[in-house]
C-alpha cells in the first residue's frame, strides 16, 4: 500500500486507518539448510516463517538477559489479565479448587481412583 517504508501518522492520506502496529521489514540471507530449519518449524508450529523468526529473535535476547523459558511464560503469565471470577486466594487454596471442579465435571456415579490396601502384618 505505501511501499515497504515505516509510514508516520502524518503521511497518512486523510480518511485512512492508523496502522495499530507499525513494523519495519528486515531482509535475511539463509542458507539452504537454514531455510529448511525454518520452513520446517513453521509447518511444524502453524505459524509464518515471520512470526518463527520474531519468536526465535526474542527467545535469544531473553536467553541473552539471563532469563530462561520458564521466567519468560510467567513473566508474559503475569502481565496478562486474569478472568474476572478468578479467587484471589487461588494460591493459598488451590487443592479445594481443583477439587470443586473435579466434582462438578464427574458424574456421582463414576468409579472411584482404587485406594491403596495395607497389608496385613506377617
Amino acid at each position: 500500500m505505501y511501499g515497504s517504508a515505516t509510514v508516520s501518522r502524518k503521511q497518512l492520506p486523510q480518511g485512512s486507518r492508523t496502522p495499530k502496529v507499525v513494523k519495519e521489514p528486515v531482509q535475511v540471507y539463509l542458507d539452504r539448510g537454514d531455510r529448511a530449519i525454518l520452513d520446517r518449524v513453521s509447518a511444524a508450529a502453524g505459524l509464518s516463517r515471520a512470526e518463527v523468526l520474531r519468536r526465535g529473535l526474542r527467545s535469544y535476547a531473553a536467553q541473552q538477559q539471563g532469563i530462561g523459558p520458564v521466567e519468560q511464560f510467567m513473566r508474559k503469565l503475569a502481565a496478562s489479565e486474569w478472568p474476572a471470577d478468578t479467587p484471589t486466594d487461588l494460591g493459598l487454596n488451590h487443592d479445594k479448587y481443583l477439587a470443586e471442579i473435579y466434582a462438578d465435571t464427574h458424574e456421582s456415579g463414576a468409579p472411584r481412583p482404587r485406594t491403596r490396601r495395607s497389608r496385613p502384618a506377617k
